[in-house]
């Protein structure tokens, strides 16, 4: 995964994903792209466009909702981190524990 931004974006659709129903066994379908009447931005419609791959009989409408959901789960982490600071590995908690005894 290219960037942070991207696996957010991905672990952001797994819930989605699972509420998705399931496919329906020998049913098989041409992979389609999602409608670009959207309101999503194109990297959401982009990686709900994606989830196909585990499910082909998705439709649409839950590819709309995928996105919509990533597009969200983005802006709430944006709300979250307003300046967008990036961290480093090596950045560690304003706050460190320890046990006394």
């Amino acid at each position: 995964m290219p960037t942070r931004k991207f696996f957010i974006a991905a672990a952001a659709g797994v819930p989605l994903l699972a509420a998705s129903p399931a496919p329906t066994p020998g049913k098989t379908s041409a992979p389609r792209t999602p409608a670009p009447k959207s309101k999503s931005s194109a990297l959401a419609r982009e990686f709900a466009a994606r989830m196909r791959r585990f499910d082909p009989a998705l439709s649409d409408k839950q590819l709309d909702t995928i996105a919509a959901g990533i597009d969200e789960n983005l802006k709430a982490g944006s709300r979250i981190n307003p300046e967008g600071r990036v961290l480093k590995n090596w950045d560690e908690p304003a706050t460190t524990f320890e046990v006394r005894e």
